[in-house]
């Protein structure tokens, strides 16, 4: 600290589950109090609070350790950005004290997005092998049982008796689920790719599918990927779904425990596109005006402004 300016600003990001020991760092805590002594102002960017509490001893043991360290940082940081509205409203109700220090700090896309002409999507499907009149189901993100993408095999299946043919397009990784062979040229796991070619793949999609077992929150990427991409985004309504996006027009929200609902969900936005276009328009606009990266700077800004009185 004794090598830091008097008005140094200190941006942490503070991740705990990328760490080892449960996410329970008992140093994090005593530095940043070290650093506020020394009259350093600092802003931690949460993209992760605290696990679950479980039934496993040791699980539970770090749920509540995690929770005992966060609010340490609340006491000892100037300032507080939370990457989803439910948990910023859940610990404002916590910790009403600290609430003036915490503000909404979502997690925007870190894709480019390529300019395209308008002949892109029929081209994109040429160049995948679809026919030229196939719409086109995407899932983007890595898998793991909190992304249920077995909802989304099962939908795109039940799809095609009514209206054929749809292609399901995996980006991020390469499932190998149960498909019949009558189907098997329409699924194209195409693995982790380029950004530019992320890029690509999703301005060719019809819809982007991403079923959260959480719901969908402001730190999901993928889900502000296809925000920012203009997609027409179906997902699900969860304990991690904040009042915002419950009431955000700009995509399609069922709830992450209802699988017929997704089903039916999939097939009704697959058949009509003035709401897919509807949809895509709201989301470019909603990605520009709140989620994008200046708004973040701007906000990360403000908040050290007013700390500072000087921009970060």
């Amino acid at each position: 600290a004794e090598t830091l300016a008097p008005t140094a600003n200190i941006i942490w990001q503070y991740v705990p589950h990328l760490y080892g020991r449960g996410g329970v760092n008992l140093r994090l805590p005593r530095v940043m109090h070290f650093f506020g002594q020394h009259h350093c102002d600092q802003l931690v960017i949460a993209h992760e609070i605290a696990a679950p509490y479980s039934a496993w001893p040791h699980r539970c043991w770090y749920a509540w350790a995690q929770r005992r360290q966060w609010r340490q940082l609340l006491e000892y940081t100037n300032t507080v950005g939370i990457s989803t509205e439910a948990w910023l409203k859940e610990w404002m109700h916590r910790e009403p004290r600290f609430r003036d220090k915490m503000l909404l700090l979502p997690s925007p896309s870190s894709l480019p997005l390529v300019p395209l002409g308008q002949d892109h999507a029929q081209n994109w499907r040429a160049r995948q092998g679809l026919p030229s009149a196939a719409r086109v189901l995407t899932f983007f993100g890595t898998l793991s049982a909190a992304k249920q993408f077995s909802w989304l095999v099962d939908a795109w299946r039940a799809v095609q008796v009514a209206d054929s043919p749809v292609a399901l397009v995996v980006i991020g990784a390469r499932p190998n689920p149960n498909v019949p062979s009558e189907l098997k040229p329409l699924f194209k796991p195409l693995g982790y790719l380029a950004p530019e070619e992320v890029s690509t793949a999703l301005q060719a999609t019809d819809v982007l599918a991403l079923p959260f077992v959480d719901g969908v929150s402001e730190r999901r990427t993928s889900f502000m990927s296809g925000l920012q991409h203009g997609c027409a985004v179906l997902t699900t309504l969860g304990h991690n779904t904040g009042p915002t996006l419950r009431k955000a027009g700009y995509a399609v929200l069922v709830p992450a425990t209802d699988r017929a609902a997704f089903r039916r969900s999939v097939a009704d936005l697959l058949h009509d596109q003035p709401r897919r276009l509807q949809l895509r328009a709201a989301a470019r606009e909603a990605y520009r005006c709140e989620y994008d990266w200046p708004r973040l700077t701007a906000r990360i800004n403000l908040s050290l402004g007013l700390q500072t009185g000087s921009s970060a």
